[in-house]
């Protein structure tokens, strides 16, 4: 694999793992690297001309499996890297792979609606309730429970006056 080619795998994982929520407007063809990079993203709208096509395996390659099925489940996910098939706007968003589906011309309209939306929530807990989302997936629900619990009294703990500190989230501390 060249340098280029790995920044570009890098990228969706960066994209993926941000802290802030990343939202993606998709109108017209997420064909290969826009399929893995829509899978990448925490939200998306999508307007009635936006396809996906997952393109790996026609090319000998192995992409999304960390990403898809998170969006759409393990048999969808399996069906949709396995055959690359086109998957229409309507059952994108049916399956998943949409978290809206609007007319082009609300396309920004509804995008900046979400975001302005999450913006206007406490910024440290949206940034706290994507790191622990992140770090739920694959494990058990006592352990998404403990993370859960131990990042409400690390923000109390944190809390002074009314007013939370910026900054103040680190990695989850272990439990028992």
């Amino acid at each position: 694999m060249d340098m280029r080619s790995a920044r570009r795998q890098r990228g969706s994982y960066d994209v993926s793992a941000s802290d802030k929520p990343v939202i993606g407007m998709i109108n017209g063809l997420a064909y290969g690297g826009g399929s893995v990079l829509s899978s990448s993203l925490d939200i998306r709208i999508g307007s009635d001309a936006a396809r996906f096509r997952f393109l790996a395996a026609a090319y000998g390659r192995i992409n999304s499996t960390w990403t898809l099925t998170n969006q759409v489940g393990w048999p969808q996910a399996k069906e949709l890297l396995f055959t690359a098939r086109v998957v229409e706007a309507e059952e994108a968003y049916r399956i998943g792979l949409l978290n809206y589906l609007v007319p082009v011309y609300r396309l920004r309209e509804k995008t900046m609606d979400i975001a302005t939306q999450i913006a206007t929530n406490d910024t440290p807990s949206v940034i706290g309730i994507k790191r622990l989302l992140l770090q739920h997936m694959g494990g058990s629900l006592e352990q998404q429970w403990a993370n859960e619990r131990d990042f409400h009294h690390q923000r109390a703990s944190r809390h002074i006056g009314g007013r939370s500190i910026p900054g103040i989230f680190g990695p989850a501390r272990p439990t028992g």
